[in-house]
């Protein structure tokens, strides 16, 4: 099985005892931290435990690059979260740039995680050691699965209603909000959509700000119903996240919900 390590930021990691052996005693600061390549990610995930081998990048994201590997003849995504080109990096000002991708690599493996054992289409999580995290890969043979952009989609109707479904489930059994759900993270396999990209989802449970949860609600149901009236469909964005709403609250949350919904229906 390929490991999981433990996220803990005040303990050593994988990430840290590399660190540390390429300073070798030295300051840190005299020693640059090197950017993710595609020999540096081979070279960590053979190391890690993470693949037994890695083909080619597949594309590079806003904050990670994807690489299509191999776990004892079974191809699966190997997700590398850069160090410094990334859309994160106003925020890593101040904290050691690795441990910051670290963390946003641990965020997505258990939102993953938590996404698949609800039953929704995700790319099923495998491993996540340091920066790095591997999951199935969607598509044929090394081919990956198209984006739903990409794609002429013969049962519009029924796609949309599998979209706003698993949705429901990922936020009211998962309890997450997507917070970037658009035809660009959606890949199309097997008659279906898959819900991928999720490092950036928020997780609504007793310490969330519901306030938050709702705007990043109705942009994501905004952007898929927005997707399909070029099929001639029309929804009502108010409508879904109502029915969002009335599925699943935190019981601390309901004052938001409230205050929500009254000034909607105010004139």
């Amino acid at each position: 099985m390929c490991p999981v390590e433990r996220f803990n930021p005040h303990k050593t990691s994988a990430l840290k005892f590399k660190r540390e052996r390429e300073r070798d005693g030295r300051s840190g600061r005299s020693v640059a931290i090197r950017e993710v390549t595609l020999s540096e990610a081979r070279s960590d995930a053979l190391e890690f435990g993470l693949a037994t081998d890695i083909f080619m990048q597949l594309k590079s994201g806003k904050e990670a690059s994807l690489y299509i590997a191999s776990w004892r003849g079974h191809p699966i995504v190997l997700k590398a979260y850069r160090f410094w080109h990334t859309s994160h990096a106003s925020k890593k000002r101040g904290w050691f740039a690795p441990a910051r991708m670290e963390a946003l690599a641990a965020k997505e493996y258990d939102m993953l995680m938590a996404a698949f054992r609800a039953g929704m289409p995700v790319p099923t999580p495998i491993g996540r050691v340091a920066n790095y995290l591997t999951m199935r890969f969607i598509g044929d043979g090394l081919v990956p699965a198209p984006r739903l952009k990409d794609m002429v989609i013969e049962k519009p109707e029924s796609v949309f209603e599998q979209i706003v479904d698993d949705y429901l489930t990922m936020y009211s059994v998962a309890h997450y909000v997507h917070g970037d759900l658009s035809p660009y993270n959606l890949l199309w396999w097997r008659g279906k959509a898959w819900f991928i990209d999720m490092p950036q989802a928020y997780a609504v449970d007793t310490w969330c700000n519901m306030k938050r949860v709702i705007f990043l609600l109705e942009r994501d149901i905004r952007n898929i119903v927005a997707y399909f009236e070029k099929y001639g469909l029309i929804a009502n964005v108010e409508e879904i996240v109502d029915r969002f709403l009335g599925c699943y609250v935190p019981e601390n949350q309901m004052r938001a919900v409230h205050l929500y919904w009254s000034k909607r229906s105010r004139p």
